[in-house]
This record gives C-alpha cells, sequence and structure tokens, in this order.
C-alpha cells in the first residue's frame, strides 16, 4: 500500500467513519478502511467544491426517533442530503455536480446470507438510489470484492485515488 508523504499528509483533511467533510481547492479528502462502508466523493466541477461523505448504513429510519446519538452523516439517505446542502452553500451548483463511490466490500462472508443481501450491497444500492434521486451522475465506482479501501479524492481534478493492501492503485 502506498504511503504518504508528510507534505500530502498536511494537504489532506481526515474524514472519519460516519461523517463527511468538504473541500475547495488544493486540499485532498481522506478516508480510510472502507469494507462495507461507502465512500461518496461529490463534486462540481466548474467550481472545484466537493465532498467526501463515509456511509456506515443505508437508510436513517433504523435510528431511534429523537436518539440523540443520531448523526446524519452515517446513513446514505440523510448524508448525501446535508453534504449535498453545504456544498451548494460553499457554491456548488447541483445541477453540474458528478460522483464517484468506492467501498462496499463483503468483507464477512456468510452462507446464511448471500452477498447480495448483505449490509455492503445495501449500503451501495441505497448510494445508488439516493444518487438517482439527486440527478447526480455517478460516473465511475470501485466497489465489490472482499477487501478494504483506503480513497483520496481530489475535489479540484476529480480524482479518487483508492489504495489497498496487496493491491496496485488505482485511479478513477
Amino acid at each position: 500500500m502506498a504511503t504518504f508523504t508528510v507534505a500530502e499528509l498536511e494537504n489532506m483533511i481526515v474524514v472519519n467513519m460516519g461523517d463527511y467533510k468538504t473541500s475547495r481547492g488544493e486540499k485532498k479528502l481522506l478516508t480510510k478502511d472502507l469494507g462495507s462502508c461507502v465512500g461518496v466523493a461529490v463534486r462540481d466541477p466548474r467550481t472545484g467544491v466537493g465532498g467526501l461523505l463515509h456511509v456506515m448504513l443505508p437508510d436513517h429510519s433504523i435510528a431511534k426517533e429523537g436518539d440523540a446519538s443520531f448523526v446524519a452523516a452515517k446513513y446514505a439517505d440523510s448524508g448525501l442530503d446535508e453534504m449535498i446542502r453545504v456544498l451548494v452553500q460553499q457554491g456548488a451548483e447541483r445541477s453540474r455536480m458528478v460522483a464517484k463511490i468506492a467501498g462496499a466490500a463483503h468483507m464477512i462472508r456468510n452462507a446464511t446470507i448471500p452477498e447480495n443481501r448483505d449490509i455492503s450491497a445495501r449500503n451501495l444500492t441505497a448510494v445508488q438510489e439516493k444518487l438517482e434521486a439527486l440527478q447526480i451522475p455517478l460516473i465511475a465506482s470501485d466497489v465489490g470484492e472482499h477487501y478494504p479501501r483506503t480513497v483520496v479524492f481530489d475535489p479540484l481534478s476529480g480524482a479518487l485515488r483508492i489504495l489497498t493492501p496487496g493491491k496496485t492503485e488505482k485511479w478513477i
């Protein structure tokens, strides 16, 4: 797996699990350990405003009503709504937004739960459906398989760098 220089790390904003961050300009967004989670990178190519969301679960309806620990960014539906709202506030235009995704790996093989019904598949479907509902084109993806991913998103160029232990790094 690739390592980062100090200069590269100083130019990155870390996105934790169940959270999102936005950036404009030179700062890149990094999220680690995408197993069954999905990293959703969205940007406006004209302004260079973009964000990276680390989705843990498909739908906020599983959260308990009034739960103080509710965090919108944990979920594909509410997380994308919130991140898109902030991107628009920062100068992005919805009609120009495009998305790339990575993750949704089948990390635990289970004979009683088929891969098309495990949490990774449900997360992936929820992200794809929400992007479609928001009319944000999904232009590239690296999903599935049985390995975790770390991603670095450059909102300015739109490049999504995918790092996986034991594999050649990939750019989409």
